[in-house]
């Protein structure tokens, strides 16, 4: 991942912040670019169907593979502070 994408997540983040009526949710297209730009074929999904296995996580986070979206990881977002 370059360093310039990190830094664009925590201008977002910061200005968001600095602003003072943010919400965990006011984060998570910031982070949503973030993590799609770690890699090919990855995606990062906001609000995915409640899955039973890990409850109801806020992002999924998968990787294309030929025609398959195969899960690898699932995010918990929270507030700053």
């Amino acid at each position: 991942m370059r360093k310039e994408v990190f830094e664009v997540y925590l201008r977002a983040v910061n200005g968001a912040y600095l602003a003072g009526d943010a919400t965990e949710h006011t984060h998570r297209p910031a982070l949503k670019t973030l993590i799609e730009s770690a890699g090919k074929n990855i995606t990062a999904t906001n609000e995915p169907k409640q899955m039973t296995a890990v409850g109801a996580p806020d992002m999924k986070i998968s990787r294309r593979v030929r025609r398959t979206e195969l899960p690898f990881g699932y995010i918990e977002c929270k507030d700053i502070g």
